[in-house]
């Protein structure tokens, strides 16, 4: 099959038809409030204190996140170090950084998330109630880490969402295909998607490609339900035209996965060809997005549990064997 002279046919069962799949639960007795807290803004306030006062009112603010952010943020160490001082005043007064913070205050100003994530999070929490409502904060760590999370927080870096057109995204040489997902109306899907990341791990019981797209798959599903009214372009990340060519495409991706055996090799190589961000995937072609079979993945889980309506997010997620989603799911694309 060739990607390059392909004959489509749009199936009567298409993705976009499985929006009546994804209400939104009553989720009037949850209570769950999210109110962003601008952690960069506190870091990087002038101050007539000493450094040493403002890490300890840093410490005091935010206890385990400043700890976290300093040594896996910006792996600068913790506070207790001998040499953090100087590192964590090296990072402040970079004369870079100067630059793209006032850019990042005029987004973050702009920025009106504390509803859609308390949304977002009451719906999480009627679908896994065993997970905490975490604090969520904004950080500033000069382009490093997109998304920090530990299990009471998770942190947003506010300079990878300054839009697609940025300077600084063509300073630091972002790809193109990358910088479209780089606005600010991505922020609450991927705090969403990272929450469920940290606490839902991979459990397959095989490393083959199958069973990457369906765990992939299972953490789209659970992000969707978590936010109903989102849109598969943000869901995915796909722009208008690829999603179209996605769901164009659906019965043929199958088609090729399945003739060339594909979805159960191991080979780490093709697994990332095929499901790592890339600009689009090798084996169909430069049309395609990158990551396009996660399309027919997301369409297996929501196909699974449309057949089996009495599972839980969590038994979703406790599913190790993702043959047996695939064989439920009675998947026709």
């Amino acid at each position: 099959m060739r990607f390059g002279q392909i004959s489509i046919i749009v199936s009567a069962f298409a993705l976009t038809s499985c929006g009546g799949q994804f209400e939104h639960p009553d989720t009037s007795s949850i209570d769950a409030q999210i109110t962003v807290r601008p952690f960069y803004r506190d870091l990087f306030s002038p101050s007539d204190a000493t450094l040493d006062a403002k890490i300890a009112r840093m410490d005091s603010l935010y206890g385990t996140f400043f700890t976290d952010f300093c040594e896996y943020g910006l792996r600068i160490g913790r506070p207790t170090d001998s040499l953090f001082s100087q590192s964590l005043n090296t990072f402040l007064t970079l004369p870079e950084n100067a630059e793209v913070l006032p850019v990042c205050d005029s987004v973050y100003a702009q920025l009106s998330i504390d509803d859609q994530l308390t949304d977002a999070f009451r719906c999480i929490e009627y679908y896994m109630p065993h997970l905490p409502v975490p604090q969520v904060y904004c950080h500033f760590s000069g382009f490093s880490q997109k998304i920090i999370v530990d299990s009471t927080f998770i942190s947003f870096g506010i300079e990878h969402y300054l839009g697609s057109q940025c300077r600084f995204y063509q300073y630091l040489e972002v790809p193109l295909y990358a910088r479209h997902t780089k606005s600010a109306e991505y922020i609450v899907s991927d705090i969403v998607k990272g929450w469920y990341y940290a606490n839902c791990p991979d459990v397959s019981e095989k490393d083959d490609i199958l069973s990457a797209m369906i765990y992939q798959a299972k953490i789209l599903y659970a992000t969707k339900a978590s936010m109903p009214s989102l849109d598969l372009t943000k869901l995915f990340g796909f722009t208008e035209k690829q999603l179209e060519w996605c769901e164009k495409a659906e019965a043929d991706m199958w088609a090729y996965l399945a003739e060339n055996k594909l979805l159960y090799s191991t080979d780490q190589l093709v697994r990332n060809k095929l499901v790592r961000d890339a600009p689009f995937t090798q084996y169909f072609g430069q049309d395609s997005p990158g990551r396009a079979v996660l399309y027919c993945a997301f369409s297996i889980v929501c196909d699974y549990m449309r057949q089996h309506p009495e599972t839980t997010m969590p038994e979703l997620f406790a599913m190790a064997d993702a043959q047996k989603i695939l064989v439920e799911a009675r998947y026709r694309p």
